[in-house]
């Protein structure tokens, strides 16, 4: 690890990211396949390719970004090439199962409510749990 990355840390990283002046939903892509799909990561991707704080985005995506674009890889890619080792669960799910809110987990974890409406849904989904209120 260069002398730099070292001082790119959990918290700092990301005021150097180049995607924190693009619209968050650039990484979400609306489409589910085909050319449309394709187009939209494509979009995505070009941000990423040219974003200096790349790697440790990545490292921070591998171990608790579930959904989107993160890092310059897919959610598929990115399941391709995390470690075989089993990680605790995320400290996202353990806030949503105590029933914090969303904006105080966004706030705790460093990402958008938006986001933590994603990881709830998807909770849900998986759980069948209420997960933390939207509201404050």
């Amino acid at each position: 690890m260069s002398p730099d990355e070292r001082e790119l840390t959990f918290w700092n990283w990301r005021a150097f990211a180049a995607c924190r002046d693009q619209d968050p939903e650039l990484f979400f892509p609306a489409a589910t396949d085909g050319p449309t799909y394709e187009a939209q990561v494509a979009a995505a991707k070009s941000v990423c390719h040219r974003c200096p704080v790349r790697v440790a985005c990545l490292r921070d995506a591998l171990q608790r970004v579930p959904h989107g674009i993160a890092g310059g890889l897919t959610e598929s890619e990115r399941r391709a090439v995390r470690p075989a080792t089993v990680l605790p669960p995320p400290r996202w799910r353990a806030l949503l199962l105590e029933g914090r809110s969303h904006p105080e987990v966004a706030r705790l974890c460093g990402v958008s409510v938006r986001t933590v409406e994603r990881w709830a849904a998807q909770l849900r989904r998986d759980h069948g749990h209420r997960c933390g209120g939207g509201a404050g």
